[in-house]
């Protein structure tokens, strides 16, 4: 790529530019602030926070005072192994998040977040999940923002970050190329260009290039997430080690309608290729769906299918009726028989069949599914039903990114 010109005259100027106001952004420009140099965030949107804004679930954090109060025993250091050894982290990656989780979670707590106290996280070996979350994204954003202006720090909204600029000499960054309206701007930056920018969910070609395999994946994150950061990082030589995980499989959505379709999994569904044939244990032992729905990204054609009846549609109504909306959002294909259901769904009919036989078989004889080892209908929760009896339904599938 050609380098990018020194201008003459700069646009603006400050001690530090950071490139995006989410998740990363914010409190990298909260930093900054605090060490006393002039700090200005750029944000391609009209709104801070980004990804940030869609947080729903738990966070891990040691160290916490809602651990002290209850006595837990932990240690970064155990985090780490967790981390490494469980979750198989990049060794470098887990040490500087293990070493350095605490300072984020002391920052909301200033902002005067309250967390809903600690929650059990699969795979974690010790008591230290902080949720479950909810709607608290745009209040941490929120408390976040209010923390950044309140240390100095100017925020321009529609500026969108496109190239750095270097000293042609040294390949020292001095600034970057923004887009503001139809111009392009030179803001230079005395101390530090940082690059908060998010993944590329939203950016189809470098999906293609870094994560072929998700390509066909409908996209959730926000629309900001088009790999800009990356692309000016990748323009002066950085590395692409595992930069594919920006586009991380995560809940299966109907193919026609974009709906969520998870909870039929959660309830006893199973997923079926175009065979008819299962790929994954759907009761996600480790808690997160991601693992399944990304092998399932890989079955023929890149679509699957849940199937269900009228009984796993009751338990889902049982827990909560607000839980089966989604699911009766997407198109359902159903049928009295596993036969119809299959022609009616594009699955072979010969393959399904065999496979609801086994599956119910197992659970007759076994008490589980003996294929792939699936004891329960979620994580640990709630014991397997036969999918025996019609009304019997299906969903074509693929998977989100968040």
């Amino acid at each position: 790529m050609v380098a990018v010109e020194v201008p003459k005259e700069w646009d603006y100027e400050a001690d530090v530019t950071v490139v995006g106001g989410g998740t990363a952004g914010l409190p990298a420009a909260i930093v900054a602030a605090e060490a006393g140099v002039k700090t200005t965030i750029l944000e391609t949107r009209m709104i801070c926070g980004g990804s940030f804004r869609m947080v729903v679930g738990s966070v891990a954090i040691t160290g916490t005072d809602e651990q002290k109060e209850q006595g837990v025993e932990d240690s970064t250091e155990i985090l780490y192994q967790d981390m490494v050894n469980i979750c198989g982290v990049e060794p470098g990656i887990a040490r500087a998040f293990a070493d350095n989780q605490l300072e984020p979670y002391k920052m909301l707590k200033e902002q005067g977040i309250k967390f809903p106290g600690l929650y059990a996280l699969p795979g974690h070996s010790r008591l230290r999940g902080l949720g479950y979350i909810g709607k608290l994204g745009p209040v941490m954003v929120k408390a976040l923002e209010d923390r950044a202006k309140d240390r100095g720090v100017e925020i321009l909204f529609k500026h969108r970050g496109t190239r750095l600029i270097t000293d042609p000499e040294t390949g020292r960054v001095l600034g970057l190329k923004v887009k503001v309206g139809e111009e392009t701007k030179n803001f230079k930056a005395k101390r530090a260009v940082i690059l908060a920018t998010g993944g590329f969910g939203r950016n189809r070609e470098m999906i293609v290039e870094y994560a072929p395999e998700m390509v066909n994946c409908i996209p959730k994150m926000p629309p900001s997430h088009l790999g800009d950061g990356l692309k000016m990082g990748l323009a002066m030589g950085a590395a692409t080690k595992d930069i594919g995980i920006a586009v991380a499989p995560s809940w299966p959505v109907c193919i026609e309608t974009h709906q969520n379709a998870l909870r039929a999994l959660n309830f006893g569904g199973i997923m079926v290729n175009v065979n008819g044939k299962r790929f994954h244990a759907e009761s996600s032992l480790e808690g997160f769906y991601g693992p399944m729905t990304g092998v399932a990204m890989a079955q023929p054609g890149g679509v699957y299918w849940i199937v269900f009846n009228d009984r796993i549609k009751e338990e889902i109504r049982n827990t909560e009726e607000q839980l089966l909306n989604s699911v009766e959002k997407c198109k359902q294909y159903k049928a009295n028989t596993i036969e119809e259901l299959a022609k009616s769904a594009g699955i072979d009919a010969k393959g399904l069949r065999e496979t609801m036989d086994k599956y119910n078989s197992d659970i007759d004889s076994a008490g589980y599914d003996t294929v792939f080892g699936r004891k329960f209908q979620f994580g640990l929760d709630r014991p397997l039903l036969k999918i025996d009896t019609p009304t019997f339904y299906s969903i074509k599938c693929v998977t989100s990114t968040t």
